[in-house]
Formats: C-alpha cells, sequence, structure tokens
C-alpha cells in the first residue's frame, strides 16, 4: 500500500484526442464531423471500429516478435447524455448498414446460386469417392486421391447467410452465433451499458480469446460443441457514471482477466458538451469517399467468404517501422517498472501491441501496398498514448480501496494543492466540514496517513501539529499526465 497516492496524483484535465494523428481519409472524416474536442472523441472511437471491422477479415499483422494478430478492435467511450453519441453513430455506420441491407436483398439469388454450387461441389465428390472406390478394388495407393478428397471437402460452397456486421441488443451467444456463419462481427452500440451488463464471468475470456484471433470452442443446449473463428470489433458507448457503478462490481474481474487492457477508452468531459457546433458536422467529400471504401471492402469480404476462402494474407513492418516499434516497446517496459505505474502496468504490458495492430489495421483501410511504414506507426503512437492518458484518467486505483485509504487520500491531496503545510489537530473538526468528512472518517484518515508514512505528528508550542512529509519520486512527474514521451528520429517531431 506504501504507494498508492501515486498513482492518485493525475491530472484531473480530460485528455484530447489528437485530430491531426488521424491519417488519410480517416482525417478528412474527421474533420468534417468535427470542430471541438468532443466530436473528435466521438467521432473517432466510431471511425476505429468501422474502420477496424472493414479491415479485420482481410488481413493479418505480422508481429515483429513473432506470430501473427488480427485487425480487430475493442474500444468503450465514456460520455454523458446529450453529448451526441447517436449524433455520430448513425452517419458514421451508415456505409455497413446499408451494404448489410442490400446483401440481405440478394439472399434469395444467392442461395440459388449456393444451391447449384454445391451440387456441382456434391458431383465433384462423388467422383473423387467413385475413383477411390476403383483404386481399392485395383489394389492401388489412394494416397495422393484422399488428398485431394480432403482439400474438395475443405471447399463445400457455404450456406448463403444474411451478415449481421452490427450487433445491437445482443448477448455473446448471439455474437458467436453470428460469428460461425461470417468471419467478422460489430458490436458498436451507442447504449453500451446493455451489452456490457449482459456479459457473464465466462464472456470475459472468450472475449479475450476473439481479440486475439484465437479460436473459440463453444457449445448450446442439443448441439455438438462448435469452433469459431472469427474476428469481432466492439464499441461500448457508456454514460461514464454507469459505467463506474458496472466497474466498481466487476471491475477486478475484468482486470484480473486481462480484458479491460485491451480496450482503447475515448472520453468526452461533462464540460465540453453544449460547446459544439453541430452545424458543423456534414456529409460531405470525404465521408462519401469512406463510405465508398467501408462498402468495396466488405465486398471484397464477401467474395472471399462464398469462394470458401480460409486463409486471409498477412502483411509485415518495414525495417524502420520494426526499429520504431522496438523503441517503443522499451520505453513501455522501462516505465512498467516505476512503482507510479504499477496499477497500469497491464495497459502498459499490451501498449506496443495496441499501436502496431492500429498501424496495420490503418495500412489495410487506407489501401496502401508494401509492407507497413513507420509513419503509421508513428499516427498510431500518439494516438495510442491518448488511450494511455484516457486508461489513468477513469481508472482510479483508490476507487478499489477500502474508505480510510480514500479519505486519507483526499486529505493530503487538499493539503498539497492548498499549499497547507500541516493541520492543527485541536482544529480537525473544521477540517472536517470543509471536506465533508465525519470526524471518525477524518481521523481514520489522518491515521492512515500516519501509517504510510505520509504525514507524521510532533508538537510545537504546546500545540500537536500533523505534518506532511515530502512525497516519494517525482511530484511534478505524478501530477503531468503524460508522463513519458515516446523516442522519435524523424526531424521536426
Amino acid at each position: 500500500m506504501g504507494k498508492i497516492y501515486d498513482h492518485h496524483w493525475r491530472s484531473t484535465e480530460p485528455p484530447h484526442f489528437p485530430h491531426d494523428r488521424m491519417p488519410g481519409i480517416l482525417k478528412k472524416v474527421l474533420d468534417e464531423r468535427s470542430s471541438h474536442q468532443k466530436d473528435d472523441a466521438i467521432g473517432a472511437s466510431l471511425l476505429e471500429a468501422v474502420s477496424s471491422l472493414a479491415s479485420s477479415g482481410l488481413a493479418v499483422y505480422e508481429k515483429p516478435e513473432g506470430g501473427t494478430a488480427p485487425l480487430n478492435s475493442f474500444g468503450i467511450l465514456l460520455a454523458s447524455s446529450g453529448a451526441g453519441k447517436s449524433f455520430h453513430h448513425g452517419p458514421l455506420t451508415e456505409a455497413i448498414s446499408q451494404w448489410c441491407a442490400k446483401t440481405s436483398e440478394q439472399i434469395p439469388e444467392t442461395q440459388h446460386q449456393q444451391q447449384a454450387a454445391h451440387r456441382v461441389w456434391r458431383k465433384r465428390v462423388m467422383k473423387i469417392e467413385k475413383d477411390i472406390q476403383q483404386c481399392l478394388a485395383n489394389g492401388e495407393a489412394t494416397d495422393e486421391i484422399e488428398a485431394l478428397l480432403a482439400k474438395t471437402l475443405g471447399q463445400e460452397p457455404l450456406p448463403a447467410v444474411a451478415p449481421a456486421l452490427l450487433q445491437e441488443d445482443a448477448s455473446m451467444q448471439a455474437v458467436l452465433r453470428d460469428l460461425e456463419h461470417w468471419p467478422v462481427s460489430g458490436w458498436i452500440v451507442d447504449e453500451g451499458m446493455v451489452a456490457l451488463n449482459m456479459l457473464r464471468s465466462k464472456d470475459f475470456p472468450t472475449l479475450a480469446n476473439l481479440f486475439g484471433g484465437k479460436t473459440v470452442r463453444h457449445s448450446r443446449v442439443g448441439e455438438s460443441r462448435k469452433e469459431i473463428k472469427g474476428y469481432l470489433t466492439t464499441l461500448f458507448m457508456v454514460q461514464p457514471g454507469l459505467f463506474k457503478t458496472f466497474y466498481k462490481k466487476r471491475g477486478q474481474e475484468l482486470k484480473a482477466g486481462g480484458l479491460d487492457a485491451r480496450f482503447l477508452y475515448h472520453v468526452v468531459a461533462d464540460e465540453w458538451i453544449g460547446s459544439e457546433r453541430p452545424e458543423g458536422a456534414k456529409v460531405g467529400v470525404a465521408h462519401k469517399e469512406y463510405s465508398s471504401r467501408v462498402t468495396d471492402m466488405l465486398d471484397t469480404l464477401h467474395t472471399w467468404t462464398r469462394s470458401g476462402k480460409r486463409d486471409i494474407p498477412s502483411i509485415s513492418f518495414g525495417n524502420e517501422a520494426k526499429e520504431e516499434l522496438l523503441a517503443i516497446r522499451k520505453v513501455n517496459t522501462k516505465a512498467m517498472a516505476q512503482p507510479e505505474y504499477s496499477y497500469y502496468r497491464d495497459f502498459l504490458a499490451k501498449l506496443t501491441g495496441h499501436i502496431a495492430r492500429m498501424a496495420a489495421k490503418n495500412h489495410i483501410f487506407l489501401g496502401r501496398e508494401g509492407d507497413i511504414k513507420a509513419d503509421l506507426v508513428d499516427n498510431a503512437r500518439h494516438i495510442c498514448e491518448y488511450h494511455f492518458d484516457v486508461y489513468r484518467f477513469t481508472h482510479d486505483p483508490l476507487d478499489q480501496e477500502p474508505q480510510r485509504v480514500r479519505d486519507a487520500a483526499m486529505l493530503e491531496r487538499w493539503m498539497r494543492t492548498g499549499n497547507i503545510p500541516n493541520l492543527k489537530y485541536d482544529e480537525i473538526s473544521k477540517i472536517a466540514l470543509v471536506l465533508g468528512m465525519t470526524m471518525t472518517n477524518l481521523r481514520g484518515a489522518i491515521g492512515e496517513m500516519f501509517n504510510q508514512n505520509r504525514a507524521f505528528m510532533r508538537k510545537l508550542e504546546g500545540k500537536y501539529l500533523i505534518e506532511l512529509l515530502p512525497r516519494p519520486g517525482l511530484l511534478e512527474n505524478i501530477v503531468n499526465p503524460r508522463q513519458f514521451s515516446y523516442p522519435s528520429r524523424r526531424k521536426g517531431d
């Protein structure tokens, strides 16, 4: 408990999304829709979710340390009622909704095509089976023809299913059911508290596996166990008060399973609401280009899915991009060793992965060729710094501590910010009124400060004084929310 207050001394100013670090068409769309940090946060959260959903079924990326990872993302937007969540949600997800509606209209025609393709496939299988029987009758080897049969069986035309790319009042079971038939899905909802409250404890590891692109084994009553390989993108848009209540109940569970650190948090401060200009948001040239890009990517995914394509291409980082990711990882690892970051180590451990994933996703969404370049890594690094700041801003370790610890933190903060080096013990009743504490709680807070070596008591001229001890570490680094910066090799950064 000795360092608990080190985490509490952080900025009370909500971080601003780095608008100018959005790359290409994503920035142009945000330029059209936003002239204020409130709309930056909401618009950026939706653009991240939509671009991840559209990209995730088309490629995976090669991690510099080895292995591959998917391009989907998990996000949480914290914004109060009236912030404009629905105002932005509709236009920025419209391309997906329209694509799903158009695809559903084509299902009858597609079903006939699938039935015809399935009959041809079945004839092909029967012919191979007949050839195998002939080989067996003649005492000939069947290894090559069996391999052909296995390959052909894997090419069975899938049933025509209307993709459900945007989940709404869904459950984890419903999401998995859709992923059985379609490789990607988006749980992108402007009333995200409903979705969060429906999550069961056993859903947390399932979500973590989906984030990592792992196969999920799922069984339902009356059905055989199924293996599901799909890419889920989430964005839960939640009111801060409701999320805080949810996190108090299930935060430890969310954090312990590693799921919490997989979310990219966006935040809208209450004081920002009402200061924007709604008439400034428009559906312009950039929006049309963005919608066209989303539609083209979903068309490609649809073609791949109908053809039975199982293996999707992988993309890799160029040498300069790999060097930058390595430098970022070193900084993050160094930060993890610092006591003041102990509560945030789980997010720091995944921060480099967030950056790599975002850079790779933007590479695919922007339609770039070749290896992933360092400029996309640098943009993603700045954006993910913002997400780390928001994570710290919204995750107060003191929320998980006993009341006396929280009271002690409040008392110390009041003294330090007010430049009050000591208190007269015979005046603590007045201090209790100022802080809104009971005398019992204030005495408990003082005792906790003594226990944590944050203060001591001494007698001066017959009066007992409670005096603060110097805080361990560098106070200025703790007060400043941007506690470290990544090295950059580019001039002018």
